[in-house]
């Protein structure tokens, strides 16, 4: 018995010192409550809310708040009789955390490039606030990875060092500062071996291969392997979101 559609009445907080729950509330992608805003979608989704709640997090790491946890998060009916429309209520209880700040950053084995080039692109100076989300962006590692953005890991996945592997690691220093150490594991260089091109039934192999810009012989280049997919994308034979 599927019952009415419930959709979310409110959405409260505490613990919450450093941000308004106003603030907090904006930085769910798609649990909202129910507004005069006809095209805000107020309907409960339990996975875009568990979703969403790691989107917090990442707010509040990105302000400096590295140990932001969410102790407990409640869902309850809200009873109003002078409506029959079901509604729902979402409390999440925060711990905030001390805001953390950069004392000093160090980087350990990298040869390829020198230090002074890393640390700019990395554009994290003593006394700036820990930024967890910006620096693994930099860096290039985790679910911030992009292929397409300039970052650490790109600088050595475009020269070849295909198996390159970069780890931060935090040490933290009192109840406010930490320091950063940047471990690079650079590994060998890879030279393209083969390029091969399966799934493609309706067009010829040359016809695609004329498209490419990864050849055997070639150091392994990321960028230009990401070129090649958005060339193949461009030519209108195969679907995108099924091309690996």
């Amino acid at each position: 018995k599927k019952n009415q559609r419930v959709r979310i009445g409110e959405i409260t907080f505490s613990g919450n010192k450093a941000f308004e729950a106003k603030r907090l509330a904006r930085t769910f992608k798609k649990t909202h409550k129910v507004s005069p805003w006809f095209w805000q979608k107020t309907k409960f989704n339990e996975k875009e809310y568990e979703e969403d709640k790691e989107l917090m997090l990442d707010f509040y790491n990105s302000k400096g708040y590295r140990n932001a946890n969410i102790l407990s998060d409640s869902i309850y009916r809200i009873n109003n009789p002078k409506s029959n429309k079901q509604r729902l209520g979402i409390h999440l209880n925060i711990a905030e955390g001390n805001k953390y700040y950069i004392r000093n950053v160090s980087w350990v084995g990298n040869s390829k490039y020198d230090t002074e080039m890393l640390q700019r692109m990395l554009a994290v100076n003593k006394g700036d606030v820990y930024d967890k989300k910006s620096i693994h962006k930099r860096l290039g590692i985790g679910k911030e990875q992009n292929p397409d953005d300039m970052s650490v890991s790109s600088l050595y996945q475009n020269e070849g060092y295909l198996m390159s592997q970069i780890e931060p690691s935090e040490i933290i220093i009192g109840a406010d500062s930490l320091d950063l150490e940047v471990k690079i594991f650079e590994g060998n260089q890879f030279t393209i071996n083969n390029v091969g091109i399966t799934g493609n039934n309706r067009v010829n192999d040359e016809v695609i291969r004329r498209e490419l810009s990864v050849y055997p012989g070639q150091l392994y280049d990321r960028s230009q392997l990401m070129y090649t997919i958005r060339q193949l994308m461009n030519m209108g034979h195969f679907d995108a979101e099924q091309m690996e």
